[in-house]
């Protein structure tokens, strides 16, 4: 339940939002138990402001490339700030929940990976001059806490831009209670190894609107063929929405994933087995006009045997 936090927050406060941001940072980072094991750091960020003082952020985090470590997460964090001006400058310091999937080794060998999951606190205080585009540059610190010996901290800097609100009309132009939708996929599945094998996956997807904050989905999904092994399975998520502009959508997806794999990815004849695996999606849709939609997901399957992966899917469906 503690991954539904970082979307049911953001959800919450849709209602009660005066402006929206998102933003892109990327800098450089450290673990602090050895201070010359250092990597890059990237932050892709979305934040609803619900009063002049106080906001809610969705963070996506990727910790680099540190040794025989390749960790990434999802956190949420509550930020108090000064007030923000028309241009010039404001500070905050926010923190909260921090969800993370780390590639490691199990005997110190590459190609005996792990995939680790687990929970740390993700903490961060910032320093932003805004400009009267509604653009604006972004300096933060962030440090990840409580994963043991493992703990980070990254310096990053960036662009933001401030989206402003979007009009009920306009949200329910996107959306409408009761819509069906046909996608048909495309696109890149990548294994979370540190070889990060490549395939060719794709989909169907199934979905049905809620309200125009909420919808669920049905997919139908093959990965690819990586050496000898190739997984397919159908996932059912709840969607949450958060319009951007008249057009285009924001989606945070959660649900179940039952797939159909090879344990054994060495031997063409090894034995298949079904299993039920997490999976978590970040995604944009665009609405065309009334009937076409094209979208755009970048999935995560999170297992619990060591064969998490990626996949990123483009595509475009019609609305009936």
């Amino acid at each position: 339940m503690r991954t539904l936090l970082p979307a049911l927050l953001l959800t919450a406060a849709a209602g009660l939002a005066q402006a929206q941001d998102a933003s892109l940072l990327a800098g450089a980072m450290r673990v602090d138990k050895d201070h010359s094991d250092s990597s890059f750091a990237v932050n892709v960020g979305y934040t609803q402001r619900l009063t002049p003082y106080f906001a809610l952020s969705a963070d996506y985090l990727n910790e680099g490339h540190p040794k025989l470590h390749h960790r990434d997460g999802l956190g949420a964090q509550v930020w108090l700030h000064t007030r923000v001006p028309e241009r010039g400058w404001s500070f905050g310091a926010g923190a909260g929940p921090y969800y993370y999937f780390d590639t490691t080794t199990g005997n110190g060998s590459l190609s005996d990976y792990r995939n680790e999951h687990g929970w740390g606190e993700l903490m961060s205080v910032d320093a932003i001059y805004h400009l009267h585009s509604h653009a604006y540059v972004e300096a933060r610190l962030s440090h990840v806490h409580g994963i043991t010996d493992r703990d980070t901290t990254q310096l990053m800097v960036g662009m933001g831009y401030e989206l402003g609100t979007v009009p009920n009309w306009e949200r329910k132009e996107n959306a409408d209670k009761g819509d069906e939708t046909i996608m048909l996929l495309g696109g890149r599945s990548i294994v979370n190894s540190f070889k990060s094998e490549k395939a060719t996956a794709s989909g169907i997807e199934y979905r049905r609107t809620v309200n125009p904050n909420a919808e669920w989905s049905v997919i139908l999904m093959n990965e690819g063929k990586v050496g000898v092994a190739e997984r397919i399975g159908v996932s059912t998520q709840v969607w949450l929405l958060r319009p951007f502009t008249e057009r285009t959508v924001l989606e945070m997806g959660l649900g179940a994933y039952g797939v159909r794999d090879q344990l054994d990815r060495t031997n063409a004849e090894a034995e298949r087995v079904t299993r039920l695996t997490g999976l978590a999606s970040i995604g944009m849709r665009y609405r065309i006009n009334d009937t076409w939609r094209a979208q755009l997901t970048w999935n995560r399957v999170i297992t619990d045997y060591h064969r998490d992966s990626d996949v990123f899917l483009l595509g475009a469906g019609v609305v009936f």
